[in-house]
C-alpha cells in the first residue's frame, strides 16, 4: 500500500501545472487597482486549501497501509517487590521532613502508580530482611503496610536483595513464573549480612532486574540546621558505589534523591518502566481521525475563499 504514496507527488504536480498554466496573458488596467493589488491576500493563503487536502489524502493512504507503532502495555505476568531499608539512620531529617516518612510517602505513591493486575510485594530490611507483604494483585495491602513499617538496627543491603528473591513467585526450576523487578531503597551501608554484589549475581542469575535509589544528602560534613539526629560526628551516607553496581549488575537504574522532589522524580522514572511491556499496536485509527480533520479544514478554507472580496 505504501507504493500508492506516489500518487500524492504525481496529484501535486498536475495541480502545480494548473495553477501555473491557468495564469492570464491579457491585462486590463481599472482605476484604483493599486489598492487592490496591495491589499492581495499572500501565496501561501491561496494553496492553503489544496495544502490540507493533500496531507490528508497522504495520511488516508498511510491508514489503508496499516501502521503500527510499539506502546507500554500493562504486563499481567509481572511481579514487583518494593524493598525499603528501616535502619535507624532513616530518621535523619535532611530529607523533608525526614528520610523515613518521604520514602514511605513516595513508595505508596510508586505502588499507586503501578499497574493494575500485577504482583506487588513488600520487603523491608535493616540488620535482618522481612517479607511484609507477599507479592499480590491487592495493591492498596502493600500501601497499608507501608504506613506499619518500624525502624530497626544495622543495614543488611544484601539480605533485602535476597529477602526480595525469595518472595518473587517461582516455578519448579526455580526461575520467576514472569518478569521480576526488585525496587530498593537505602540510606545507608551494608554492615551485616551477605555483600550486597554477592546477592545481586543471584538475582543476575534468575533474571531478576534490580533498581537502586539512594536516599541522603551525600557530602555533608555534619547536621542540617534544626536536626538532632547525629550518628559518631558524622551523616549517615548511602554507599552510592555500591547501589550503582547492584544496579549495572542486574540491568536496572540507580537513581541519587538528595531530596523529597528527586525521590519522587526516581519513582515516577521507574512507575514507567516497571511492569509494563512493549506491545505492538495497529495504529491505522489515529492516521485516519487525523486525515479526517485535515479534509474537513481544507473544505472549511475552500468554502471561506469563495466568498467575495
Amino acid at each position: 500500500m505504501l507504493w500508492v504514496l506516489l500518487v500524492v507527488p504525481a496529484l501535486a504536480w498536475v495541480y502545480w501545472r494548473r495553477v501555473k498554466g491557468g495564469r492570464s496573458s491579457a491585462y486590463a488596467l481599472y482605476p484604483g487597482l493599486g489598492e487592490l493589488v496591495r491589499t492581495a491576500e499572500p501565496r501561501w493563503k491561496r494553496h492553503l486549501g489544496a495544502g490540507l487536502y493533500g496531507l490528508a489524502l497522504l495520511l488516508a493512504l498511510l491508514a489503508l497501509a496499516r501502521p503500527q507503532a510499539v506502546i507500554p502495555a500493562p504486563d499481567s505476568l509481572a511481579t514487583v517487590i518494593v524493598t525499603i531499608d528501616v535502619s535507624l539512620s532513616m530518621r535523619a531529617q535532611d530529607i523533608n521532613p525526614d528520610r523515613i516518612t518521604a520514602a514511605k510517602q513516595e513508595a505508596q505513591n510508586f505502588v499507586r502508580n503501578l499497574p493494575k493486575g500485577i504482583k506487588v510485594g513488600l520487603v523491608s530490611f535493616a540488620g535482618y530482611a522481612t517479607t511484609e507483604v507477599e507479592p499480590t494483585t491487592e495493591h492498596e495491602r502493600v500501601i497499608e503496610q507501608i504506613e506499619l513499617l518500624q525502624l530497626a538496627r544495622r543495614t543488611a543491603i544484601g539480605e533485602g536483595i535476597l529477602e526480595s528473591l525469595r518472595a518473587i513467585p517461582k516455578d519448579e526450576s526455580g526461575k520467576p513464573l514472569g518478569p521480576s523487578t526488585v525496587v530498593l531503597l537505602s540510606d545507608g551501608r551494608n554492615n551485616t549480612g551477605i555483600e550486597p554484589l554477592e546477592a545481586a549475581a543471584f538475582a543476575k542469575e534468575m533474571g531478576v532486574v534490580v533498581h537502586t535509589i539512594g536516599l541522603g544528602r551525600r557530602g555533608e560534613s555534619g547536621p542540617p540546621p534544626n536536626s538532632n539526629e547525629w550518628w559518631g560526628g558524622y551523616w549517615m551516607q548511602f554507599d552510592e558505589e555500591t547501589l550503582r553496581a547492584i544496579a549495572q549488575a542486574t540491568g536496572g537504574q540507580y537513581h541519587a534523591a538528595e531530596s523529597t522532589e528527586a525521590l519522587r522524580r526516581a519513582y515516577r522514572s521507574l512507575s514507567r518502566v516497571v511492569g509494563w511491556r512493549p506491545q505492538r499496536t495497529e495504529v491505522s485509527g489515529l492516521f485516519g481521525l487525523a486525515a479526517g480533520l485535515l479534509l474537513a479544514s481544507s473544505l472549511l478554507v475552500a468554502q471561506w475563499r469563495r466568498g467575495p472580496i
